[in-house]
């Protein structure tokens, strides 16, 4: 796979062990309208951050946690792809702030059932927007998608170490989001006149005498 983009990713790594020179990826990030048909209702889970990660065909939810100091300002964050991490990185956190671990415990059955049911496997919208990675943040007013999002940020490696992902992607685009180039189908008729035959005397059987 060859990277057209104008950022490194962490998978990017991964070029040196081989390169299909068939396979392009142009990796530059934008925002879409996205028409994303919520199959469930949006999660209730005050004062975190749910996402959609999606990558390659498949759908990650995760939720992002923001570890904050006495003056509220931002000093770590970690986003959470499964409902065990989520919990032990609260614990984890929970020294600094003690009422913050106590507060989602009380909606630990909505977290739980976000993770289970929110992840699924759907290629429409990769199709749509012909990309093999988009981030959503989940929330009911936002119709907008980043589109090649920088996976690294997500801390998605994760996830996918960085072979796994290079070669993922670079399957997905040669697989399934490979553009389907029209084939001209020409008739027989015609490609026998094309290498310089007579359609009404080139084949006519000759009158035995």
């Amino acid at each position: 796979m060859i990277l057209h983009t104008d950022f490194h990713d962490y998978y990017d790594t991964a070029v040196g062990y081989g390169i299909d020179s068939n396979v392009h990826y142009r990796r530059f990030t934008k925002e879409a309208e996205i028409n994303f048909k919520a199959k469930l209702d949006f999660p209730r889970l005050w004062g975190l951050s749910p996402f959609l990660l999606g990558f390659c065909g498949q759908i990650y939810p995760m939720i992002l946690l923001v570890k904050r100091d006495l003056a509220y300002q931002t000093i770590d964050w970690f986003y959470a792809y499964g409902y065990e991490e989520l919990i032990d990185k609260q614990i984890e956190w929970a020294n600094s702030k003690k009422a913050y671990i106590y507060s989602h415990k009380k909606m630990g059955t909505e977290a739980k059932r976000f993770f289970e049911d929110w992840r699924q496997q759907d290629d429409s919208l990769f199709l749509e927007n012909k990309t093999p990675v988009w981030i959503y943040k989940l929330e009911r007013n936002n119709r907008k998608a980043v589109i090649n999002s920088k996976l690294k940020k997500y801390q998605f490696d994760r996830i996918k170490d960085a072979n796994t992902a290079f070669q993922e992607i670079s399957m997905y685009l040669s697989n399934i989001l490979v553009e389907q180039k029209e084939i001209a189908v020409v008739e027989d008729i015609y490609r026998i006149e094309q290498h310089g035959f007579d359609i009404k005397t080139s084949f006519r059987k000759e009158k035995k005498k």
